[in-house]
């Protein structure tokens, strides 16, 4: 195992080259095989301590070879993929020299410190990863399985004013993390933040910030594309429906009326249709008045001309 996985690595490291060289050839597919290749070992590496040291020692030797500037995919791919290997494979702290390496070339050392402030900006900036949007989403994914593994758990009761909060960055990571631990189907649920967000507009405001933005929410799902008459007739329907459900059964009924919100859809109904009849009847009332003055000013007429002959 530890000479294929000296491999992968090699094969990981021509790719970044092909990469900031020769981006036309580089292929996307081919590098997630070879990264997803590397990490599939890291675990089994806790209980094989020489391979592991060993396997530390080629990623010290590869990193060193070229800046971790030298391109955001490599600052990407080095890393995310080192701090995984050192919170999977390193159980005693023999194997965590490449870590230590890459560590020390951060302006923050805490991982999911960095992962969030640094890291993630620059992924979520337009253009980023040469506009690559496969890789964008990998690395959006992979840096969100790290800070739910590893730094701390997700809040599923967040409010949608402590998310207005956070920055813009943050907002999306946040979205990110939530899809990865709580499911890819949530803003389905009324009870859960994306829900809320969705129907208060804030996504679609949040998809002006950048492309990369826009491609996520969209991705997603998360933005209402809907006309404003398609967004009404579906409110007036959805409200039409829980007004005839209010008298379907009398006990119900007379239940909501206590409650504050039905309640006052039912008496600002009420209030609405009488003063609809208001209006209506005088109107009504007029026009058939009208309507029996022309009828006789017509009769009074033609009798008038009858007895005229």
């Amino acid at each position: 195992m530890s000479e294929s996985i000296k491999i992968y690595i090699q094969d990981l490291f021509r790719y970044l080259e092909i990469y900031e060289t020769n981006y036309a050839a580089f292929e996307t597919e081919a590098f997630f095989q070879t990264y997803n290749g590397i990490f599939a070992v890291f675990q089994a590496l806790r209980q094989q301590r020489d391979k592991a040291v060993d396997v530390d020692r080629v990623f010290l030797e590869k990193i060193k070879q070229s800046p971790l500037s030298s391109s955001d995919l490599r600052q990407f791919t080095i890393q995310v993929m080192i701090t995984f290997f050192e919170s999977e494979a390193d159980t005693d702290g023999t194997s965590n020299q490449a870590y230590l390496y890459c560590r020390d070339l951060r302006p923050v050392k805490r991982d999911a410190a960095f992962f969030e402030e640094h890291l993630v900006p620059i992924l979520l900036r337009e253009g980023s990863l040469n506009n690559n949007l496969k890789l964008n989403d990998f690395f959006l994914k992979e840096i969100s399985r790290y800070i739910n593994k590893f730094a701390r758990a997700t809040k599923a009761d967040i409010s949608p004013e402590q998310f207005d909060a956070l920055p813009g960055h943050h907002k999306l990571l946040e979205l990110s993390r939530r899809r990865l631990d709580l499911g890819d189907q949530l803003v389905k649920d009324r009870n859960s933040l994306e829900f809320q967000l969705q129907r208060i507009g804030v996504f679609n405001k949040l998809s002006e910030k950048n492309k990369t933005f826009d491609h996520y929410l969209r991705e997603w799902h998360y933005l209402i594309t809907t006309s404003f008459w398609a967004r009404l007739k579906s409110s007036l329907s959805e409200l039409w429906g829980k007004f005839k459900g209010l008298f379907k059964s009398f006990n119900y009924f007379r239940l909501s009326l206590v409650q504050r919100k039905p309640a006052y859809l039912f008496y600002g109904l009420i209030i609405i249709i009488f003063i609809l009849l208001a209006i209506y009847v005088p109107m009504k009332w007029n026009s058939y008045s009208l309507e029996k003055y022309q009828h006789f000013e017509k009769q009074a007429a033609e009798t008038q001309q009858a007895i005229s002959k």
